[in-house]
């Protein structure tokens, strides 16, 4: 059970570590925040994060 849940733990991790570096070429395209966070299923909060970091 524990294993279990320490693999799904970093799939997780591995899946939003993925999806931010994908957020992030597209910021760096000149993509629009509102569309980055529709197809990525981020908050439009989390992409004006990512936006900041990468700024």
């Amino acid at each position: 059970m524990g294993l279990e849940k320490t693999l799904d733990d970093i799939e997780r991790k591995g899946i939003e570590l993925g999806k931010e570096k994908i957020a992030g070429r597209m910021i760096a395209e000149g993509m629009d925040d509102q569309l980055i966070a529709k197809i990525t299923g981020f908050s439009l909060k989390k992409v004006e994060q990512l936006r900041k970091q990468i700024q």
